[in-house]
């Protein structure tokens, strides 16, 4: 017989199961043993009189029901980050921590520069960065484990976000063709397909927009060096292992042997901040956030 209370800490730990995937990550995330989280979960499901995680030699899946909770769950957790934004925007705090998960041309450029400079303007705020894709960003965004998150989309590959979100624009950039200076290949995308390639793996955002621009044009790309590391991508191009198209601002400036010229049909990435909206008038995210736009604008000029 189910009883009447709900406890919101097991509800909170249900979540975490369904954001990590498995107990023992669950576990990790809140410093808990991997069997008292399934304690607590067994107790949740006495209480509500409903099986609520498919447990299988597999690993653990959330039921219909568990899915159903952990949502009620993420509302809760909604309605207490927001009243903490309350609180600390009454009392007119800047500090604490602000997560910051960015794609690495933006971590490497703008988003350091904004949080360099946070350092002497908000002493009492520490911003904690980590360099990601925009879909590893999202899912630390929804599991709360970043206030802020620094996107990319292409032209052709739309941005899926998910709700309770909110965006604000940091400016956009064209692609460039990145080639050796040893040589000028064409400059039309569709006169490209016999070139060999060098572009980041497909399921990054850069490589997945180029992959599709090319199949566009006629093409399926040739790659014949496969990074993410944008330093290497670089050096690979002026060592002669190929071409790339890359974000302007993330071809590696200090690297000798390189070209970038426009490409036909341009291309461009826009850079997009995400934040949940229940964090979003956290005085301290506020600050990150104007510091961020400032210098993507000065970054962009």
């Amino acid at each position: 017989m189910p009883t009447t209370g709900l406890d919101v800490t097991r509800m909170r730990l249900l979540r975490e199961v369904g954001l990590r995937g498995s107990i023992a990550a669950a576990a990790r995330e809140v410093g808990l043993t991997a069997s008292a989280v399934s304690q607590q979960i067994a107790a949740l499901e006495r209480d509500t009189g409903l099986a609520l995680l498919d447990r299988s030699p597999r690993g653990v899946a959330l039921t219909g029901a568990g899915r159903l909770l952990a949502a009620r769950a993420g509302e809760v957790a909604d309605v207490l980050e927001a009243a903490r934004a309350d609180v600390e925007r009454l009392a007119g705090t800047v500090g604490g921590v602000v997560a910051v998960s960015a794609v690495a041309s933006a971590a490497a450029t703008f988003v350091s520069a904004a949080v360099g400079a946070l350092r002497d303007e908000a002493p009492g705020l520490e911003v904690v960065v980590a360099a990601a894709e925009p879909a590893s960003s999202l899912a630390r965004l929804l599991a709360g484990d970043a206030e802020l998150a620094i996107v990319d989309e292409y032209d052709g590959v739309p941005l899926a976000l998910p709700e309770g979100m909110r965006t604000t624009p940091l400016g956009d950039e064209p692609l460039v063709l990145v080639h050796p200076t040893s040589r000028r290949p064409p400059r039309r995308l569709a006169r490209l397909g016999d070139e060999r390639w060098v572009l980041p793996p497909e399921d990054a955002a850069c490589g997945r927009a180029v992959r599709v621009a090319c199949r566009a044009a006629g093409f399926e790309p040739h790659v014949s060096w496969e990074t993410d590391d944008m330093l290497l991508l670089a050096r690979a191009v002026a060592d002669g292992h190929g071409i790339t198209l890359l974000p302007r601002r993330s071809v590696a400036a200090d690297v000798d042997g390189i070209a970038r010229a426009a490409v036909d049909p341009a291309m461009r990435r826009r850079l997009v901040a995400v934040t949940r909206v229940s964090v979003a008038s956290r005085p301290a995210v506020q600050t990150v956030l104007a510091a961020l736009q400032q210098a993507a604008r000065r970054a962009g000029r």
